[in-house]
C-alpha cells in the first residue's frame, strides 16, 4: 500500500490479490448497478489462480430494495496507525482510550493489525475513533499515521 494523494484517488489500480478469499464475487452483468459495484469489478478481474469461491446468486436480482450485497466500487480514504493519536494523551486517559478502541475494532489482535497497517480503517471507523478522542477532550492534531486510497473489502 502506498500513499496516494487525493488527485490520484481515481487512479488506484485494482489488484485481484487484495480480494479476500471469502469475499463474494458477482457475475451478474444485467444488474442495474453492476458498473459501480466492487463485487462485480472483482469478478471482472478474476485470475486463473482462483477457480472457486463465494458469489452473489442470480436470486439477488429479485430484491426490490436493491442488492443488499452492493458495495461501491471506488477507492476510499483509508488509514492506519495510532501513534500520533496517543502523543498528547494524558496517562489517566491512555488505558480507557485503548480499551474502547480495542472493543470497537474487535479485540487486542485487531487493534494491532490496524495499528501496523495489516488492516485499514474505513472513513467510518476513523470518525468513530476521532470522536472517541474528542469525547475525552482531545481536539488538536488528531490524525492517523498513514492515509491511503484503497478499495474497501471489509463489507
Amino acid at each position: 500500500m502506498s500513499n496516494i494523494t487525493e488527485e490520484e484517488e481515481g487512479k488506484v489500480e485494482f489488484d485481484f490479490r487484495n480480494v479476500p478469499l471469502a469475499w463474494q464475487l458477482c457475475f451478474l452483468d444485467d444488474c442495474p448497478r453492476s458498473g459501480e459495484c466492487l463485487r462485480r469489478q472483482a469478478a471482472r478481474h478474476l485470475t486463473e489462480s482462483r477457480d472457486w469461491g463465494p458469489s452473489v446468486y442470480p436470486t439477488m436480482k429479485r430484491d426490490e430494495g436493491g442488492c443488499r450485497l452492493f458495495v461501491i466500487g471506488e477507492p476510499r480514504r483509508m488509514a492506519w496507525g495510532f501513534s500520533h493519536l496517543f502523543e498528547e494523551v494524558k496517562r489517566k486517559h491512555d488505558a480507557g482510550l485503548r480499551i474502547a478502541m480495542k472493543q470497537y475494532l474487535g479485540g487486542h489482535a485487531a487493534f494491532y493489525r490496524y495499528h501496523h497497517g495489516k488492516r485499514l480503517l474505513t472513513p467510518e471507523q476513523q470518525e468513530w475513533i476521532l470522536d472517541l478522542f474528542r469525547r475525552y477532550g482531545y481536539t488538536e492534531g488528531l490524525r492517523f499515521e498513514q492515509y491511503v486510497y484503497a478499495y474497501d473489502f471489509d463489507h
